[in-house]
């Protein structure tokens, strides 16, 4: 998706750290950044780009459905474009490896949850985590 465009057509102003931010995000799969890293990332495009930029451009950028956050309980949030992946992240504590719990798993937890809360279209925003198989 062209995050620059969807921006433009609903009026936003295209500055050049903005662009910056969009293509990195649009390039990256569904790899998941904190906003120092994609702060780090930006400066090597564009030595003037701040922090507080980097934050309203993801703030923005989550506002019209572009992309989405994750919290984690020790560290900053991550950010990822929004897809067909699962939204259930988990982290290994020991060297930050993130995987996606399969749509399989996430239906589970998700159905589990609503039988036991009579809740519907449940999200979250949090990160599970633990220890990889590499760092058992």
């Amino acid at each position: 998706m062209d995050f620059v465009n969807e921006l433009r057509k609903r009026g936003k102003r295209i500055t050049n750290a903005r662009e910056v931010v969009c293509k990195i995000l649009e390039t990256s799969g569904h790899k998941h950044f904190t906003v120092e890293e994609l702060h780090k990332l930006s400066l090597k495009k564009d030595k003037n780009i701040d922090l507080a930029t980097v934050y309203r451009t993801l703030e923005l950028l989550e506002n019209i459905n572009l992309i989405e956050h994750s919290h984690q309980v020790h560290g900053s949030g991550l950010y990822f474009v929004k897809d067909v992946h699962s939204n259930i992240h988990i982290v290994c504590e020991s060297c930050g490896d993130i995987s996606d719990l399969d749509i399989k798993t996430s239906k589970k937890v998700n159905d589990l949850l609503t039988s036991r809360t009579n809740f519907r279209e449940i999200t979250n925003h949090f990160v599970y985590s633990g220890y990889c198989k590499k760092c058992k």
